[in-house]
């Protein structure tokens, strides 16, 4: 995944103690366009899920998962995603953004994403 603009300037501010906000959601879209610094949004978004969970499998490492079941995922073609920290619906503030080659679910198959940050 790439870390955007809005990731970089975020994770400024709550390493300096001015922001308490941390990442919570995933988002999931459709849509397909070239990853850029300057992301704010997904292309073409289409459901929004909550972190199921959030490890630390090092002290210098988070991962943070998110599922969706059968029926959430059936009928999507999946082809990006992003890890984002505020807003409502299918409207936040993305931290990073990835788009992959398109996934299609026909309602017997689930997803899980793992996004992990390493602290070098």
């Amino acid at each position: 995944m790439v870390i955007v603009n809005y990731g970089k300037n975020r994770a400024t501010l709550l390493l300096g103690g001015s922001i308490t906000d941390s990442l919570s959601d995933y988002i999931i879209g459709t849509g397909s366009s070239t990853i850029t610094s300057s992301d704010t949004e997904l292309v073409t978004p289409v459901d929004r899920q909550s972190f199921t969970s959030t490890t630390y499998p090092t002290t210098q490492k988070v991962k943070m998962q998110g599922d969706w079941n059968s029926v959430e995922m059936s009928g999507i073609q999946l082809s990006e995603f992003a890890v984002l920290t505020s807003g409502t619906a299918l409207t936040g503030s993305i931290w990073s953004r990835d788009v992959i080659p398109s996934l299609t679910f026909d309602g017997s198959n689930e997803l899980r994403i793992e996004f992990t940050l390493q602290v070098y």
